[in-house]
């Protein structure tokens, strides 16, 4: 537990990425991508804000793991239930449709005499690009969408405040199985408009915590010692993204600090691009290798 649970934020932290990566797709618009960015990098704002505070607690009380280890204790020896067996079957039903069409890409790339790495390359590049493409199309379709009693119902379930809005995010991200999924497709609503960033902060928060249904499932089919094992990692991926809502959420003074840094960047951005790339460059890919150096020399 002690290597998996900063991991855990890590990734936590990783996910985040996709939708700051769709916003780039924008940003041939100004103030659509203003739009867009702020409303991908609140997720960032808020995932750092949260290590900030827990990692430290964690390192000192514990914190993650003594309560984690409750409640695998407790719960361990179930096999998930009525809950287990719904998303497990609507995971099953979209890996069924994207699982061959993924195949077939993947073959199609693969030429013979091809290297590894390169085939690797070549896919990473294709799905990006699949990635922009597609959500920018999701862009336009929902500029067209959002009126009339579809604009309502999507602000009654998402725009209403911030319960609403958290409730929503993790709603649509257990039945997706995906945070990166439901983020991504906010970052449209955001960029035309149809939500502030205010109300889609509450939702992406809720997709944080939808999308840990996915590590309790898998943890269920582990049994004896490595099933409560697997669910504790599961139970410490819950507890730090709802603490982390408890926390930033329920301090008056910690609320506004991941719009506000969001604002502040995607301002910025918008007039010069290059604070974009180096953001998600420096959050994604040098601040990770930097920290993975240091722990290595000191360590």
């Amino acid at each position: 537990m002690e290597v998996a649970i900063p991991m855990l934020m890590g990734a936590n932290m990783g996910t985040t990425m996709t939708n700051t990566i769709v916003s780039l797709g924008m940003a041939r618009q100004k103030d659509v991508f203003r739009r867009a960015f702020a409303a991908a990098t609140v997720h960032d704002f808020f995932n750092l804000l949260a290590v900030a505070i827990l990692l430290p607690l964690e390192l000192m009380f514990g914190l993650l793991d003594r309560l984690s280890g409750w409640l695998a204790g407790a719960s361990a020896g179930g096999d998930g239930g009525i809950v287990s067996t719904v998303f497990t079957f609507i995971g099953d039903t979209i890996s069924a449709v994207i699982e061959p069409l993924a195949a077939l890409v993947v073959a199609l790339v693969e030429l013979p005499g091809l290297p590894d790495v390169v085939t690797g390359l070549v896919l990473i590049v294709l799905g990006i690009s699949l990635i922009l493409l597609v959500i920018n199309k999701i862009g336009q379709l929902l500029k067209v969408l959002m009126v009339g009693r579809a604009k309502e119902v999507l602000h009654a379930a998402i725009g209403r405040g911030p319960v609403t809005g958290i409730a929503s995010g993790a709603m649509v991200t257990m039945m997706v199985q995906s945070s990166s999924t439901t983020t991504s497709l906010a970052v449209p609503l955001a960029g035309s408009g149809a939500f502030s960033l205010k109300q889609i902060y509450p939702f992406t928060i809720g997709a944080n915590i939808g999308t840990t249904i996915t590590a309790l499932i898998a943890a269920f089919a582990f049994t004896g010692i490595e099933g409560e094992k697997a669910l504790q990692a599961s139970f410490v991926h819950l507890l730090f993204n709802v603490l982390a809502t408890l926390i930033i959420f329920g301090l008056p003074f910690l609320r506004p600090l991941p719009r506000i840094g969001a604002t502040i960047l995607a301002d910025r951005s918008a007039e010069r691009k290059m604070y974009a790339v180096v953001w998600t460059f420096g959050v994604f890919l040098v601040l990770p290798l930097l920290l993975i150096a240091l722990t290595t020399w000191v360590f």
